[in-house]
């Protein structure tokens, strides 16, 4: 597991051997897994933000993970 992404609002992370991203919304309990044609759009987002800035606000990476608010339909519980 490689932690992408923190933030007090959002955490996104990748699994190796796995093509995809899960994506956690820390503050409704929600998150996805994102593959295929999504997941590499999102990776190529991820990146343009990077290139745009080398160090973004924590403020504009999670305004654009709020994007992705309709795919996150499953519930997150902790044991």
């Amino acid at each position: 597991m490689n932690v992408m992404y923190s933030s007090a609002n959002f955490y996104v992370v990748e699994f190796p051997g796995c093509a995809g991203i899960e994506l956690v919304d820390k503050t409704t309990g929600r998150g996805g897994f994102l593959e295929g044609a999504v997941e590499s759009k999102f990776r190529a987002h991820m990146a343009n933000l990077a290139s745009e800035d080398p160090e973004p606000s924590t403020k504009s990476v999670d305004e654009f993970l709020t994007h992705y608010d309709a795919l996150l339909n499953n519930p997150v519980s902790l044991q």
